[in-house]
């Protein structure tokens, strides 16, 4: 008596049987997730990082288990359907991706491509599994908590996301995939042949970075790339919005200089301000950068030699527009940026002068406090503190949870003189309880803070400037005089309004679930924001 097996068993018995189960196993165990992060990153220009990551682990969980109850295709076919559709997630992506966020709601348009182009490789991945047995499912789930929390796959894709070396990812996947279909381990050449197609003309997105042709001019809309890279903090993007659009479309923002992060502008000027070649740039197209150079009107400067504040940190760089400022009025200045992408181009396309190599710090904020601190405290020459910190850290919709923590306002406090102050960026809604969360920790930690913002309205989505000092006295500002406007028409004539709240929330480590919670309602609040003050064009050119 013979007895046959039939569909997915039969090809896996024969896998079983000539033991080569182990590589599929191990081939869909490390290259999901480096799938998956790939994706994230290749999405979160249109997005931003917060909405991206919303809803991906429920659809990834929900493809798992409808792989695991329903019937499931041959191999052959699985690793076919692999092959041809890691190999176009680069230009799906994209094309899903900005037709959905057309749809006018990020989360809606984040989870729509979801559904269409993670959700068929995570179930296909899952079933090519289960072709082998349930017992493998805990062994990839096991190995799934194990990426995540050292966040390995994102490790890898970020030190691959140099230029266009993300896409390799894909396509190096969809050549295993294809190998494997033929079932014969040493058919790379094969696969190479057969995906080579697929790699020109489905695995470059029409994304500027894979392109490195620039300036870039947009046959769409007056509007010009200087520079985009993929980097630290995601796709960094130099334009312009050329003048031209005054003519055609006499409401919309023009001629304008912009640096982009992700989905979240950084800044950016009008003339007549000039960047490292000359071209004139202007005031800042945000106010909250003016207010946070008022941390030099701050009075109680009688102890300071010549009766003013001299050293001054600057954690979060943008265009570099306080750093200038600061360094015009004879302050030495350091900076610390995590993304070297921003630092270089404040430098190239927006006039930042260095600050001397011993000044720049091109790394996360916490790991340099931290190193800074304990030198400090080791140090017996008593080296001298910083009298003033800027602290703006808010892109893509969301902050690092990590720089708002009270643990770290400590850690920073701790380096500042006795009367330093510090001018902290924050943007949200007035009485939300991010707001009321970060005044509250700056409170405990400080002692006395005021907030300065240009609205009244409530629910209006704003930059928030909360000046905090340690000194005892008062926190008041001097009159400011003709000298600190820099001829900067913005600072002469900002308006500033005053608001003081308080609230019950700190924020602590043990605090990441509810400020992640906290952060997705303004996260999609900023994004349509976004996409008010810029036009879809804008966002979809990177």
């Amino acid at each position: 008596m013979h007895t046959h097996a039939y569909g997915p068993g039969r090809n896996a018995l024969a896998l079983q049987k000539n033991g080569q189960v182990v590589f599929p196993i191990l081939a869909v165990t490390l290259g999901l997730p480096l799938f998956i992060a790939a994706y994230k990153r290749a999405l979160d220009p249109l997005f931003g990082s917060a909405l991206t990551g919303q809803y991906l682990e429920y659809v990834v969980y929900g493809c798992e288990a409808l792989a695991i109850l329903f019937p499931r295709p041959t191999i052959h076919r699985i690793l076919l359907g692999l092959a041809v559709l890691v190999q176009i997630a680069p230009r799906s992506t994209y094309w899903v991706g900005i037709y959905a966020a057309r749809y006018g709601d990020p989360v809606t348009g984040a989870l729509i491509c979801h559904v269409l182009v993670l959700a068929p490789v995570v179930h296909l991945s899952m079933a090519l599994i289960m072709c082998f047995g349930s017992r493998f499912v805990v062994m990839f789930e096991l190995a799934r908590i194990v990426f995540r929390l050292y966040s390995l796959p994102e490790l890898i894709v970020r030190k691959l996301s140099v230029e266009s070396q993300k896409d390799y990812i894909f396509l190096c996947l969809g050549v295993l995939a294809y190998a494997r279909m033929e079932d014969k381990l040493g058919s790379m050449r094969n696969g190479l042949q057969v995906v080579n197609p697929a790699r020109r003309y489905c695995l470059h997105p029409p994304t500027l970075t894979a392109s490195q042709e620039f300036p870039y001019h947009s046959v769409q809309y007056p509007l010009r790339i200087l520079s985009s890279q993929e980097s630290t903090t995601g796709v960094v993007v130099v334009g312009e919005l050329l003048d031209t659009l005054k003519d055609t479309i006499p409401d919309a923002l023009h001629s304008l200089r912009y640096l982009r992060a992700s989905h979240s502008l950084l800044g950016g000027g009008v003339p007549p301000r000039t960047d490292g070649f000359g071209t004139p740039l202007g005031d800042s197209i945000y106010s909250a950068f003016v207010l946070q150079e008022a941390v030099r009107l701050i009075n109680d400067t009688s102890e300071y030699p010549g009766g003013r504040r001299e050293r001054a940190l600057i954690i979060g760089l943008g265009t570099g527009i306080v750093a200038d400022a600061l360094a015009h009025h004879g302050i030495s200045t350091t900076l610390v940026e995590i993304d070297p992408a921003v630092y270089y181009a404040a430098r190239r396309y927006f006039g930042l002068k260095h600050p001397g190599d011993d000044n720049v710090f091109l790394e996360d904020a916490r790991g340099w406090l931290e190193r800074h601190a304990a030198s400090l405290a080791a140090s017996p020459s008593n080296p001298p503190k910083f009298d003033m910190v800027v602290h703006d850290c808010f892109s893509g919709g969301a902050v690092p949870e990590h720089l708002y923590t009270i643990e770290f306002w400590n850690e920073l406090k701790a380096i500042m003189t006795p009367r330093g102050v510090i001018a902290v960026n924050f943007a949200g809604k007035l009485g939300s309880k991010p707001s009321r969360a970060v005044a509250t920790t700056l409170l405990k930690v400080f002692g006395q803070c005021r907030a300065f913002h240009d609205h009244h309205l409530q629910d209006e989505f704003i930059n928030i400037v909360f000046f905090c000092s340690k000194s005892v006295s008062p926190l008041t500002f001097r009159p400011s005089v003709e000298g600190d406007y820099l001829h900067s028409y913005l600072r002469r004539h900002e308006c500033q309004h005053v608001v003081c709240r308080s609230g019950r929330n700190v924020l602590t480590q043990r605090h990441g679930q509810k400020r992640n919670e906290w952060q997705r309602v303004d996260a999609a609040e900023h994004w349509r924001i976004m996409r008010k003050i810029m036009p879809d064009v804008v966002w979809e050119t990177f």
